[in-house]
C-alpha cells in the first residue's frame, strides 16, 4: 500500500521506517532525505559496527560462540567473514542476531529518545531488517526501496563488498521482496536511474512529511 500521510505520535518526531532487500539503494534515499529534507538518519548498520567494537560485550559474546578467527589482527571484528560465517547456517545467523541485535536496539532506543529531546520533527531509521527486529511496531511509516533482483546483485557485485555465493545467501535470508511491499506503506521503486531515485525519494518524503 502506498500514498498515506505521516501521522506523528503526539509530542515527538515523525518515525520513518526505512528498509530494503540487499541492494536496493535505501542508504542512497536515506541520504537524500537527510541531506535534502533534512531528516535525522538512525543507521543501524552504524549502531551494529558499534556494538561490536574491541571492549564492547557484544564482540566478547560473538568470539566466545565463533572463536578469535573472526578478529582481525587489531582486534577488531572482521565483518566480511563475520557475515559470511553467519550466512553460511541459520543457527550461526541465529546466534549472531541474538548477540548483535539487542545492542542495536537498545541503542536506536536512545537515539530516538535523544532526538526528540532535540525538538527533531522527523526521525528515519534506516535498517534492513525493519520487520525482523520488530522496529515497524514503534514506526509512523514504513517505506520499502524495490528493485528487481539480478539488479541489486548487480549493485553489490560493483560494490565488491561481497562474492556472489554470500549474496545469494543473504539474499535467501531476507524477506520476500513482495511481502516487504505489502507491509509498507510506501514503496520507492529503484530500477532507473540516480536521478529517477531521487525524485522518487522527494515525492514520497513529501507525501510523508511535507519536504518540498
Amino acid at each position: 500500500m502506498s500514498g498515506k500521510g505521516g501521522a506523528r505520535k503526539p509530542g515527538g518526531p515523525l518515525l520513518i521506517g526505512l528498509t530494503g532487500n540487499l541492494g536496493s539503494g535505501k542508504s542512497t534515499v536515506a541520504r537524500i532525505w537527510r541531506e535534502e529534507c533534512g531528516a535525522t538518519v538512525i543507521d543501524a548498520d552504524r549502531l551494529g559496527a558499534e556494538a561490536v567494537k574491541p571492549g564492547n560485550r557484544a564482540l566478547d559474546k560473538l568470539v566466545g560462540r565463533f572463536g578469535r578467527e573472526i578478529l582481525l589482527p587489531d582486534g577488531s571484528l572482521d565483518r566480511r567473514l563475520m557475515g559470511q560465517i553467519a550466512f553460511a547456517s541459520p543457527e550461526n545467523l541465529e546466534a549472531l542476531n541474538s548477540i548483535v541485535h539487542p545492542e542495536i536496539i537498545a541503542q536506536l532506543k536512545k537515539e530516538i529518545g535523544q532526538a526528540g529531546e532535540r525538538g527533531e520533527e522527523v526521525v528515519v531509521v534506516d535498517a534492513a531488517l525493519i520487520y525482523e527486529f520488530g522496529i515497524d511496531q514503534v514506526m509512523d511509516r514504513v517505506v520499502v526501496v524495490d528493485a528487481p533482483l539480478e539488479l541489486r546483485k548487480q549493485r553489490m557485485l560493483a560494490k565488491n563488498k561481497m562474492d556472489e555465493q554470500t549474496i545469494g545467501k543473504v539474499v535467501s535470508f531476507q524477506l520476500d521482496p513482495e511481502e516487504l511491499k505489502r507491509r509498507a506503506h510506501e514503496v520507492i521503486d529503484n530500477r532507473g536511474t540516480p536521478e529517477e531515485l531521487r525524485r522518487a525519494a522527494l515525492e514520497a518524503f513529501g507525501r510523508l512529511a511535507g519536504c518540498e
